[in-house]
Protein backbone atom coordinates (compact mmCIF):
# COMPACT_ATOMS: atom_id res chain seq x y z
CA UNK A 1 0.00 0.00 0.00
CA UNK A 2 1.11 3.66 -1.10
CA UNK A 3 0.82 5.97 1.93
CA UNK A 4 -2.44 8.16 1.56
CA UNK A 5 -0.75 11.73 1.14
CA UNK A 6 0.80 10.79 -2.33
CA UNK A 7 -2.76 10.26 -4.10
CA UNK A 8 -3.73 13.38 -1.78
CA UNK A 9 -0.99 15.41 -3.59
CA UNK A 10 -1.87 13.85 -7.05
CA UNK A 11 0.95 10.70 -7.26
CA UNK A 12 -1.04 7.33 -8.24
CA UNK A 13 -0.03 3.64 -8.72
CA UNK A 14 0.58 3.00 -12.60
CA UNK A 15 -2.94 1.12 -12.52
CA UNK A 16 -4.44 4.36 -11.86
CA UNK A 17 -2.35 6.17 -14.73
CA UNK A 18 -4.19 5.11 -18.14
CA UNK A 19 -7.54 4.32 -15.86
CA UNK A 20 -10.28 4.32 -19.02
CA UNK A 21 -7.75 5.43 -21.57
CA UNK A 22 -6.22 4.09 -24.82
CA UNK A 23 -2.90 3.15 -24.51
CA UNK A 24 -0.11 5.79 -26.29
CA UNK A 25 3.32 4.10 -28.00
CA UNK A 26 6.31 5.98 -29.98
CA UNK A 27 7.45 4.10 -33.22
CA UNK A 28 10.22 4.93 -34.99
CA UNK A 29 10.97 2.87 -38.55
CA UNK A 30 13.69 2.70 -41.03
CA UNK A 31 14.15 1.12 -44.09
CA UNK A 32 15.36 1.22 -47.85
CA UNK A 33 12.43 1.99 -50.46
CA UNK A 34 9.96 -0.71 -50.95
CA UNK A 35 10.56 -2.78 -47.43
CA UNK A 36 6.92 -1.67 -46.67
CA UNK A 37 7.05 1.29 -43.92
CA UNK A 38 4.08 2.99 -45.00
CA UNK A 39 2.15 -0.72 -45.33
CA UNK A 40 3.16 -1.47 -41.77
CA UNK A 41 1.54 2.09 -40.38
CA UNK A 42 -1.25 1.32 -42.25
CA UNK A 43 -1.80 -2.19 -39.69
CA UNK A 44 -2.00 0.02 -36.89
CA UNK A 45 -5.39 0.74 -34.88
CA UNK A 46 -7.63 3.20 -36.55
CA UNK A 47 -9.14 5.91 -37.65
CA UNK A 48 -5.66 7.06 -38.26
CA UNK A 49 -4.55 10.24 -40.33
CA UNK A 50 -0.99 9.94 -42.23
CA UNK A 51 1.04 13.09 -43.38
CA UNK A 52 3.08 11.81 -46.13
CA UNK A 53 6.20 13.53 -47.34
CA UNK A 54 7.16 10.35 -48.94
CA UNK A 55 6.93 10.63 -52.50
CA UNK A 56 6.95 7.16 -52.76
CA UNK A 57 3.81 6.35 -50.98
CA UNK A 58 1.02 6.29 -54.15
CA UNK A 59 2.46 3.35 -55.48
CA UNK A 60 2.35 1.62 -52.41
CA UNK A 61 -1.58 2.41 -52.43
CA UNK A 62 -1.78 1.05 -55.98
CA UNK A 63 -1.09 -1.93 -55.00
CA UNK A 64 -3.77 -4.44 -56.72
CA UNK A 65 -3.47 -6.91 -53.70
CA UNK A 66 -2.88 -5.27 -50.88
CA UNK A 67 -2.43 -7.52 -47.21
CA UNK A 68 -5.44 -8.52 -45.54
CA UNK A 69 -3.74 -6.14 -42.17
CA UNK A 70 -4.51 -2.76 -44.29
CA UNK A 71 -7.06 -0.87 -42.86
CA UNK A 72 -9.74 1.51 -44.97
CA UNK A 73 -10.19 4.11 -42.21
CA UNK A 74 -6.62 6.03 -42.51
CA UNK A 75 -6.79 9.49 -44.52
CA UNK A 76 -3.93 10.91 -46.41
CA UNK A 77 -2.90 14.82 -46.57
CA UNK A 78 0.49 14.85 -49.02
CA UNK A 79 2.77 17.81 -48.05
CA UNK A 80 5.34 18.46 -51.12
CA UNK A 81 8.58 19.03 -49.59
CA UNK A 82 11.01 21.27 -51.86
CA UNK A 83 14.33 19.91 -52.26
CA UNK A 84 17.67 21.40 -51.15
CA UNK A 85 19.24 23.73 -53.19
CA UNK A 86 15.77 24.87 -54.86
CA UNK A 87 14.42 27.72 -52.94
CA UNK A 88 16.03 30.88 -50.15
CA UNK A 89 15.75 29.84 -46.99
CA UNK A 90 12.93 32.54 -46.01
CA UNK A 91 11.30 30.37 -48.85
CA UNK A 92 11.92 27.04 -46.54
CA UNK A 93 10.47 28.40 -43.32
CA UNK A 94 7.28 29.09 -45.46
CA UNK A 95 7.08 25.21 -46.16
CA UNK A 96 8.65 24.27 -42.70
CA UNK A 97 5.57 26.31 -41.05
CA UNK A 98 3.02 24.87 -43.11
CA UNK A 99 3.89 21.31 -42.35
CA UNK A 100 4.51 22.23 -38.71
CA UNK A 101 0.53 23.33 -38.75
CA UNK A 102 -0.55 19.86 -40.18
CA UNK A 103 1.54 18.02 -37.60
CA UNK A 104 0.25 19.80 -34.84
CA UNK A 105 -3.42 19.61 -36.27
CA UNK A 106 -3.14 16.01 -36.79
CA UNK A 107 -1.97 15.26 -33.32
CA UNK A 108 -4.91 17.44 -31.54
CA UNK A 109 -7.38 15.68 -34.12
CA UNK A 110 -9.81 13.67 -31.14
CA UNK A 111 -10.53 11.55 -33.76
CA UNK A 112 -7.50 9.81 -34.55
CA UNK A 113 -5.66 7.30 -32.70
CA UNK A 114 -2.61 6.69 -35.36
CA UNK A 115 -1.13 8.98 -36.56
CA UNK A 116 1.71 8.61 -38.95
CA UNK A 117 5.07 11.09 -40.18
CA UNK A 118 6.07 9.42 -43.58
CA UNK A 119 8.44 10.21 -44.37
CA UNK A 120 10.14 11.92 -41.24
CA UNK A 121 13.42 12.01 -42.37
CA UNK A 122 12.53 14.45 -44.94
CA UNK A 123 10.64 16.68 -42.20
CA UNK A 124 14.62 16.93 -40.67
CA UNK A 125 15.94 17.71 -43.62
CA UNK A 126 13.13 20.56 -44.48
CA UNK A 127 13.24 21.93 -40.75
CA UNK A 128 17.67 22.18 -41.10
CA UNK A 129 16.61 23.85 -44.66
CA UNK A 130 14.07 26.12 -42.85
CA UNK A 131 16.73 27.05 -39.84
CA UNK A 132 20.24 27.12 -42.22
CA UNK A 133 19.03 27.44 -45.93
CA UNK A 134 21.14 24.33 -46.38
CA UNK A 135 22.17 20.92 -44.89
CA UNK A 136 25.45 20.57 -45.46
CA UNK A 137 28.78 22.75 -44.07
CA UNK A 138 26.43 23.76 -41.16
CA UNK A 139 29.08 23.66 -37.72
CA UNK A 140 28.05 21.60 -35.02
CA UNK A 141 27.59 24.21 -32.29
CA UNK A 142 24.82 26.32 -34.42
CA UNK A 143 22.82 22.95 -34.07
CA UNK A 144 21.36 24.22 -30.49
CA UNK A 145 18.07 25.87 -31.02
CA UNK A 146 17.29 23.26 -34.17
CA UNK A 147 17.59 20.19 -32.01
CA UNK A 148 15.84 21.11 -29.16
CA UNK A 149 13.11 22.44 -31.64
CA UNK A 150 12.79 18.73 -32.86
CA UNK A 151 12.86 16.98 -29.21
CA UNK A 152 10.13 19.45 -28.34
CA UNK A 153 8.44 18.14 -31.72
CA UNK A 154 8.70 14.68 -30.96
CA UNK A 155 7.62 15.37 -27.00
CA UNK A 156 4.40 16.88 -28.91
CA UNK A 157 3.55 13.33 -30.05
CA UNK A 158 4.13 11.70 -26.94
CA UNK A 159 1.38 14.89 -24.99
CA UNK A 160 -1.08 13.62 -27.97
CA UNK A 161 -1.62 9.86 -26.54
CA UNK A 162 -1.78 8.38 -29.67
CA UNK A 163 0.48 5.73 -31.33
CA UNK A 164 2.85 7.88 -33.45
CA UNK A 165 4.29 6.07 -36.04
CA UNK A 166 7.50 7.83 -37.80
CA UNK A 167 9.09 6.50 -40.86
CA UNK A 168 12.46 6.95 -42.47
CA UNK A 169 15.04 6.58 -45.38
CA UNK A 170 18.18 4.30 -44.94
CA UNK A 171 21.55 5.40 -46.30
CA UNK A 172 25.10 3.76 -47.04
CA UNK A 173 27.28 4.37 -43.71
CA UNK A 174 31.16 5.86 -44.02
CA UNK A 175 33.50 6.29 -42.59
CA UNK A 176 36.95 8.33 -42.95
CA UNK A 177 40.24 6.20 -43.59
CA UNK A 178 44.13 7.29 -45.04
CA UNK A 179 44.65 5.97 -48.59
CA UNK A 180 48.66 4.68 -49.18
CA UNK A 181 49.22 8.71 -49.85
CA UNK A 182 47.94 10.01 -46.43
CA UNK A 183 45.11 11.29 -47.70
CA UNK A 184 41.58 11.08 -45.85
CA UNK A 185 38.85 9.15 -48.22
CA UNK A 186 35.82 8.24 -47.69
CA UNK A 187 34.60 4.29 -47.35
CA UNK A 188 31.52 2.53 -46.79
CA UNK A 189 31.09 0.71 -43.26
CA UNK A 190 28.45 -1.94 -44.73
CA UNK A 191 25.97 -1.06 -42.40
CA UNK A 192 22.90 1.02 -43.40
CA UNK A 193 22.61 4.64 -41.23
CA UNK A 194 19.31 6.07 -40.66
CA UNK A 195 18.03 9.38 -42.23
CA UNK A 196 17.01 12.35 -40.36
CA UNK A 197 17.24 13.55 -36.32
CA UNK A 198 19.66 10.79 -34.54
CA UNK A 199 18.80 11.56 -31.24
CA UNK A 200 15.65 9.85 -31.58
CA UNK A 201 15.91 7.20 -28.27
CA UNK A 202 14.47 9.29 -25.24
CA UNK A 203 11.04 9.26 -25.98
CA UNK A 204 10.23 6.75 -28.46
CA UNK A 205 9.49 2.98 -27.39
CA UNK A 206 10.16 0.76 -30.27
CA UNK A 207 12.42 1.44 -32.78
CA UNK A 208 12.57 -0.69 -36.58
CA UNK A 209 13.73 -1.66 -39.16
CA UNK A 210 11.90 -2.72 -42.39
CA UNK A 211 12.88 -5.77 -44.38
CA UNK A 212 12.52 -7.39 -47.51
CA UNK A 213 13.67 -10.78 -48.75
CA UNK A 214 12.52 -13.41 -51.42
CA UNK A 215 8.99 -11.94 -51.86
CA UNK A 216 8.44 -11.84 -47.83
CA UNK A 217 8.04 -8.47 -45.55
CA UNK A 218 9.60 -8.22 -42.03
CA UNK A 219 10.72 -6.01 -39.53
CA UNK A 220 13.34 -6.43 -37.10
CA UNK A 221 13.06 -4.72 -33.81
CA UNK A 222 16.16 -2.43 -32.95
CA UNK A 223 15.00 -0.94 -29.98
CA UNK A 224 12.65 -2.03 -27.16
CA UNK A 225 12.62 -0.52 -24.14
CA UNK A 226 9.93 -2.26 -22.22
CA UNK A 227 11.98 -5.47 -22.75
CA UNK A 228 15.43 -5.17 -24.15
CA UNK A 229 15.65 -8.75 -24.98
CA UNK A 230 13.22 -8.63 -28.07
CA UNK A 231 16.27 -6.67 -29.42
CA UNK A 232 17.23 -8.09 -32.79
CA UNK A 233 14.05 -10.14 -32.91
CA UNK A 234 12.34 -10.41 -36.77
CA UNK A 235 8.80 -10.80 -37.60
CA UNK A 236 8.07 -11.75 -40.82
CA UNK A 237 5.06 -12.62 -43.51
CA UNK A 238 2.12 -12.76 -41.67
CA UNK A 239 3.57 -11.55 -38.03
CA UNK A 240 5.07 -7.98 -39.81
CA UNK A 241 1.84 -5.78 -39.01
CA UNK A 242 1.43 -3.90 -35.93
CA UNK A 243 -0.97 -6.07 -34.08
CA UNK A 244 1.52 -9.11 -34.22
CA UNK A 245 4.49 -6.20 -32.66
CA UNK A 246 2.36 -5.16 -29.65
CA UNK A 247 1.19 -8.81 -29.09
CA UNK A 248 4.83 -9.72 -29.15
CA UNK A 249 6.37 -6.92 -26.89
CA UNK A 250 3.10 -6.56 -24.53
CA UNK A 251 1.66 -10.03 -23.95
CA UNK A 252 -0.44 -8.80 -20.89
CA UNK A 253 -1.90 -5.88 -22.30
CA UNK A 254 -5.43 -6.88 -24.26
CA UNK A 255 -5.60 -5.63 -28.35
CA UNK A 256 -8.53 -3.35 -27.07
CA UNK A 257 -6.28 -1.06 -25.04
CA UNK A 258 -4.60 -0.28 -28.48
CA UNK A 259 -7.89 0.55 -30.07
CA UNK A 260 -8.54 -2.63 -32.29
Amino acid sequence: MLPASFARDGFLPPDQLRKGKLRRLMVGTDGWPNTGKTEFALSAPGPGIVICLDRGFESMLDNPHPPVTRRSDFAFKVITVPLPTQLKQPEYVEHWRAFYSEYLKALANPDARTVVLDGDSDSWELQRLAEFGRTLQVPSLQYANVNNARKAMISRAWDSGKIFISTNKLSDGYETKLDKDNKATQVKTGKEKRQGFNDWGYLYSVQLRHLYHEGQFGVRILMCKSDTSLQGLELWGEDCNFKSLVQTIYPQIPLNEWGY
